[in-house]
Protein backbone atom coordinates (compact mmCIF):
# COMPACT_ATOMS: atom_id res chain seq x y z
CA UNK A 1 0.00 0.00 0.00
CA UNK A 2 1.22 3.50 -0.72
CA UNK A 3 2.36 5.82 2.04
CA UNK A 4 0.14 8.87 2.39
CA UNK A 5 0.92 11.57 4.91
CA UNK A 6 -1.69 11.50 7.63
CA UNK A 7 -2.65 14.53 9.67
CA UNK A 8 -1.88 12.53 12.81
CA UNK A 9 1.76 12.20 11.70
CA UNK A 10 2.30 15.73 13.02
CA UNK A 11 1.69 14.53 16.58
CA UNK A 12 4.84 12.40 16.30
CA UNK A 13 7.09 15.14 14.94
CA UNK A 14 9.51 14.88 17.85
CA UNK A 15 9.73 11.08 17.82
CA UNK A 16 12.60 9.10 16.37
CA UNK A 17 11.46 5.67 15.22
CA UNK A 18 13.51 2.90 13.70
CA UNK A 19 11.63 0.38 11.56
CA UNK A 20 12.68 -3.27 11.31
CA UNK A 21 11.24 -5.39 8.51
CA UNK A 22 12.17 -9.07 8.87
CA UNK A 23 12.00 -10.44 5.33
CA UNK A 24 14.37 -13.41 5.45
CA UNK A 25 11.75 -16.17 5.30
CA UNK A 26 12.21 -19.05 2.87
CA UNK A 27 8.58 -19.26 1.72
CA UNK A 28 8.13 -22.99 2.37
CA UNK A 29 4.34 -22.64 2.34
CA UNK A 30 4.62 -20.79 -0.98
CA UNK A 31 6.33 -23.72 -2.66
CA UNK A 32 9.80 -22.41 -1.88
CA UNK A 33 9.12 -18.94 -3.31
CA UNK A 34 9.97 -16.09 -0.95
CA UNK A 35 6.56 -14.48 -0.53
CA UNK A 36 7.94 -11.04 0.25
CA UNK A 37 9.37 -10.79 -3.29
CA UNK A 38 6.28 -12.02 -5.15
CA UNK A 39 4.31 -9.55 -7.24
CA UNK A 40 1.18 -8.03 -5.74
CA UNK A 41 -0.82 -5.59 -7.87
CA UNK A 42 2.27 -4.66 -9.87
CA UNK A 43 4.76 -4.35 -7.01
CA UNK A 44 6.67 -6.82 -4.84
CA UNK A 45 4.93 -7.54 -1.55
CA UNK A 46 7.91 -6.11 0.33
CA UNK A 47 7.70 -2.88 -1.67
CA UNK A 48 4.12 -2.37 -0.47
CA UNK A 49 5.35 -2.79 3.10
CA UNK A 50 8.21 -0.32 2.66
CA UNK A 51 5.84 2.25 1.18
CA UNK A 52 3.91 2.34 4.46
CA UNK A 53 6.87 3.93 6.24
CA UNK A 54 8.37 6.22 3.62
CA UNK A 55 7.75 9.97 3.79
CA UNK A 56 7.03 9.89 7.51
CA UNK A 57 9.03 12.48 9.41
CA UNK A 58 9.21 10.34 12.54
CA UNK A 59 10.73 7.33 10.74
CA UNK A 60 14.46 8.03 10.73
CA UNK A 61 15.77 4.58 9.82
CA UNK A 62 14.42 1.52 7.99
CA UNK A 63 16.31 -1.78 8.09
CA UNK A 64 15.28 -4.89 6.16
CA UNK A 65 16.60 -8.35 7.08
CA UNK A 66 17.10 -10.37 3.89
CA UNK A 67 17.83 -13.97 2.90
CA UNK A 68 21.45 -14.52 1.92
CA UNK A 69 20.83 -14.56 -1.85
CA UNK A 70 18.95 -11.24 -1.84
CA UNK A 71 21.37 -9.70 0.66
CA UNK A 72 24.35 -10.49 -1.55
CA UNK A 73 22.54 -9.45 -4.72
CA UNK A 74 19.55 -7.22 -3.84
CA UNK A 75 16.72 -6.77 -6.36
CA UNK A 76 17.24 -3.63 -8.42
CA UNK A 77 14.14 -1.95 -7.03
CA UNK A 78 15.42 -2.43 -3.47
CA UNK A 79 18.88 -1.10 -4.30
CA UNK A 80 17.18 2.09 -5.49
CA UNK A 81 15.56 2.76 -2.09
CA UNK A 82 17.81 5.43 -0.50
CA UNK A 83 15.91 5.37 2.79
CA UNK A 84 16.40 1.64 3.32
CA UNK A 85 19.34 -0.30 4.74
CA UNK A 86 19.68 -4.07 4.55
CA UNK A 87 21.21 -6.68 6.83
CA UNK A 88 21.67 -10.42 6.49
CA UNK A 89 18.81 -12.24 8.18
CA UNK A 90 19.31 -15.15 10.55
CA UNK A 91 18.01 -18.69 10.91
CA UNK A 92 14.98 -17.49 12.90
CA UNK A 93 12.82 -14.40 13.15
CA UNK A 94 14.51 -13.56 16.45
CA UNK A 95 17.93 -13.63 14.83
CA UNK A 96 16.76 -11.55 11.85
CA UNK A 97 15.26 -8.85 14.05
CA UNK A 98 18.31 -8.84 16.31
CA UNK A 99 20.60 -8.38 13.30
CA UNK A 100 18.68 -5.21 12.45
CA UNK A 101 18.36 -3.85 16.00
CA UNK A 102 22.12 -3.98 16.50
CA UNK A 103 22.65 -1.53 13.63
CA UNK A 104 20.46 1.26 15.05
CA UNK A 105 21.88 4.38 16.65
CA UNK A 106 21.11 4.69 20.36
CA UNK A 107 19.17 7.95 20.05
CA UNK A 108 15.97 6.22 18.92
CA UNK A 109 12.78 6.56 20.93
CA UNK A 110 10.94 3.56 19.51
CA UNK A 111 11.48 0.46 17.40
CA UNK A 112 8.67 -0.69 15.12
CA UNK A 113 8.73 -4.23 13.73
CA UNK A 114 6.60 -5.01 10.67
CA UNK A 115 6.39 -8.34 8.85
CA UNK A 116 7.83 -8.19 5.34
CA UNK A 117 4.82 -10.10 4.03
CA UNK A 118 2.03 -8.07 5.68
CA UNK A 119 1.19 -5.49 2.97
CA UNK A 120 -2.30 -4.29 3.97
CA UNK A 121 -1.74 -2.76 7.40
CA UNK A 122 -4.10 0.21 7.91
CA UNK A 123 -2.44 3.56 8.58
CA UNK A 124 -4.59 3.97 11.68
CA UNK A 125 -3.19 0.74 13.11
CA UNK A 126 0.38 1.96 12.61
CA UNK A 127 -0.33 5.33 14.24
CA UNK A 128 -2.26 3.80 17.14
CA UNK A 129 0.62 1.42 17.90
CA UNK A 130 3.20 4.21 17.73
CA UNK A 131 1.08 6.38 20.02
CA UNK A 132 0.77 3.64 22.65
CA UNK A 133 4.48 2.82 22.54
CA UNK A 134 5.33 6.52 22.89
CA UNK A 135 3.54 6.33 26.23
CA UNK A 136 5.89 3.61 27.47
CA UNK A 137 4.12 0.38 26.58
CA UNK A 138 4.78 -2.39 24.12
CA UNK A 139 2.07 -2.14 21.44
CA UNK A 140 0.90 -5.12 19.38
CA UNK A 141 -1.62 -4.88 16.56
CA UNK A 142 -4.19 -7.64 16.54
CA UNK A 143 -7.79 -8.72 16.26
CA UNK A 144 -9.98 -10.47 18.78
CA UNK A 145 -10.61 -14.18 18.23
CA UNK A 146 -14.18 -14.73 17.02
CA UNK A 147 -14.09 -18.43 16.10
CA UNK A 148 -14.54 -21.27 18.58
CA UNK A 149 -11.17 -22.76 19.48
CA UNK A 150 -10.72 -26.50 20.05
CA UNK A 151 -7.79 -28.20 21.75
CA UNK A 152 -6.89 -31.66 20.36
CA UNK A 153 -4.39 -34.46 20.88
CA UNK A 154 -2.00 -35.87 18.26
CA UNK A 155 -4.84 -37.86 16.71
CA UNK A 156 -7.01 -34.74 16.35
CA UNK A 157 -9.38 -35.90 19.09
CA UNK A 158 -11.01 -32.94 20.79
CA UNK A 159 -9.83 -32.53 24.37
CA UNK A 160 -11.71 -29.37 25.14
CA UNK A 161 -12.88 -25.94 24.05
CA UNK A 162 -10.83 -22.84 24.77
CA UNK A 163 -12.48 -19.76 26.20
CA UNK A 164 -12.05 -17.02 23.60
CA UNK A 165 -13.26 -13.91 25.40
CA UNK A 166 -9.76 -12.69 26.22
CA UNK A 167 -7.92 -14.12 23.20
CA UNK A 168 -6.41 -12.12 20.33
CA UNK A 169 -4.63 -12.98 17.10
CA UNK A 170 -1.39 -11.01 17.13
CA UNK A 171 -0.27 -9.18 13.98
CA UNK A 172 2.26 -6.46 13.23
CA UNK A 173 3.26 -3.71 13.65
CA UNK A 174 4.68 -4.34 17.09
CA UNK A 175 6.18 -1.19 18.58
CA UNK A 176 8.31 -0.81 21.70
CA UNK A 177 10.39 1.81 23.47
CA UNK A 178 13.92 1.42 22.11
CA UNK A 179 15.55 0.52 25.42
CA UNK A 180 12.81 -2.00 26.27
CA UNK A 181 13.19 -4.00 23.07
CA UNK A 182 16.99 -3.75 23.07
CA UNK A 183 17.18 -5.03 26.66
CA UNK A 184 14.69 -7.83 25.94
CA UNK A 185 16.63 -9.03 22.91
CA UNK A 186 19.96 -8.89 24.73
CA UNK A 187 18.52 -11.12 27.46
CA UNK A 188 16.91 -13.43 24.89
CA UNK A 189 20.22 -13.92 23.10
CA UNK A 190 22.11 -14.46 26.36
CA UNK A 191 19.57 -17.02 27.60
CA UNK A 192 18.86 -18.62 24.21
CA UNK A 193 15.17 -17.68 24.32
CA UNK A 194 13.39 -17.93 20.99
CA UNK A 195 9.90 -16.78 20.07
CA UNK A 196 7.62 -16.39 17.08
CA UNK A 197 7.27 -12.64 17.57
CA UNK A 198 8.83 -9.73 19.41
CA UNK A 199 6.13 -9.24 22.02
CA UNK A 200 6.77 -12.73 23.40
CA UNK A 201 10.42 -11.85 23.97
CA UNK A 202 9.42 -8.66 25.80
CA UNK A 203 6.81 -10.56 27.84
CA UNK A 204 9.36 -13.19 28.87
CA UNK A 205 11.57 -10.55 30.48
CA UNK A 206 8.69 -8.85 32.27
CA UNK A 207 7.85 -6.02 29.87
CA UNK A 208 4.36 -4.52 29.67
CA UNK A 209 2.59 -5.20 26.38
CA UNK A 210 -0.87 -4.08 25.30
CA UNK A 211 -2.99 -4.99 22.31
CA UNK A 212 -4.15 -2.47 19.70
CA UNK A 213 -7.32 -3.23 17.74
CA UNK A 214 -6.49 -3.68 14.06
CA UNK A 215 -8.30 -5.21 11.08
CA UNK A 216 -8.78 -8.76 9.75
CA UNK A 217 -7.42 -7.39 6.45
CA UNK A 218 -4.05 -6.90 8.15
CA UNK A 219 -3.11 -10.49 7.39
CA UNK A 220 0.25 -11.99 6.54
CA UNK A 221 0.68 -13.39 3.03
CA UNK A 222 1.53 -17.01 3.77
CA UNK A 223 -0.11 -19.29 1.18
CA UNK A 224 -0.98 -18.66 -2.51
CA UNK A 225 -4.64 -17.90 -1.71
CA UNK A 226 -3.52 -15.02 0.53
CA UNK A 227 -1.80 -13.36 -2.42
CA UNK A 228 -4.97 -13.59 -4.52
CA UNK A 229 -7.05 -12.14 -1.71
CA UNK A 230 -4.60 -9.30 -1.08
CA UNK A 231 -4.69 -8.39 -4.76
CA UNK A 232 -8.49 -8.35 -4.72
CA UNK A 233 -8.47 -6.05 -1.68
CA UNK A 234 -6.00 -3.63 -3.27
CA UNK A 235 -7.92 -3.57 -6.55
CA UNK A 236 -11.14 -2.87 -4.66
CA UNK A 237 -9.67 0.12 -2.80
CA UNK A 238 -8.04 1.46 -5.96
CA UNK A 239 -11.37 1.29 -7.80
CA UNK A 240 -13.03 3.31 -5.03
CA UNK A 241 -10.36 6.01 -5.02
CA UNK A 242 -10.20 6.27 -8.81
Amino acid sequence: MESVKHESDSFFADLKVGVVIPAAGSGQRMGGRSKQFLQLAGLPVLKHVLNMFKNRSWVIDIVVSLPQAQYEEPPEWLSEEPEVRTVLGGASRRDSVWSAIQTFSDDLDLILVQDGARPLTPQKTILDCVNLAANGFGAVAGVRVVDTLKKTDNADRVLGTQEREDLWRAQTPQVFPYTVLLDAYQKAIQNNLDASDDSIIVEKVGGQVRMVESSPLNFKVTVPADLDFAEAVLNYYRSRTG
